[in-house]
């Protein structure tokens, strides 16, 4: 019987590390029982990872001053990380990374084009834009 060695252990735990870890980024990616797709009239939403893919749909979206958008966790290991923004505005984005089932909420008053991204799939072309037209 052959002992085992440092590096055997090591190997074995990335591997279980490195499943875990993608693991986290996927999900079923059915929109189907996630209750937070359901938003009050008025309300825009944004799904975040459906599908399973790295992608936000829509990945662009215009809204007028006062819109709620929600965006909702479709698939694991993904946030919001603001990249760009109005000087005026205020959007913090939701960095922490979050899994299906969770929602984030943000009201956009300012005018102008709030764009974010998914630190760990911008690579992978993880990126969203909200603008905001004030109705002339």
């Amino acid at each position: 019987m052959r002992q085992r060695t440092r590096r055997d252990v090591l190997r074995a735990t990335g591997a279980v590390g490195l499943t875990a870890a993608v693991a986290g980024c996927l999900g079923s990616g059915d929109s189907e029982d996630v209750e937070a797709l359901d938003a009050p009239d008025g309300t825009e939403v944004v799904e975040v990872g459906p599908d399973g893919n790295n992608s936000y749909a829509p990945d662009s979206l215009t809204v007028a001053p006062g819109t709620p958008v929600r965006f909702v966790w479709l698939s694991g290991g993904h946030n919001l990380a603001v990249t760009g923004q109005p000087a005026d505005a205020e959007w913090a984005g939701h960095d922490p990374l979050e899994s299906r089932g969770f929602s984030h909420e943000h009201t956009f008053q300012v005018p102008g084009r709030y764009e974010y991204v998914c630190t760990p799939h911008q690579e992978f072309g993880m990126r969203g834009v909200v603008v905001v037209e004030a109705e002339e």
